[in-house]
């Protein structure tokens, strides 16, 4: 049987630190409770994909 050592984890678990590009998401506090999200738009490629596999009907309009 093979042992749980760090050789048996996936590359990404043994991986240093994802860079993560700062402040991407922005949230502003309007007051009471409320707040501005301003967050990344989809990119085009993603938009696409999320379209043509969709389970949506008339997804492919």
């Amino acid at each position: 049987m093979a042992e749980n050592t760090v050789e048996s984890r996936p590359a990404h678990a043994a991986s240093s630190k994802i860079e993560q590009k700062p402040n991407i998401y922005e949230a502003e506090y309007l007051g009471s409770g409320t707040f501005k999200i301003v967050k990344p738009k989809r990119k085009n490629a993603k938009r696409r994909q999320s379209a043509l596999k969709g389970t949506t009907r008339g997804s492919r309009k």
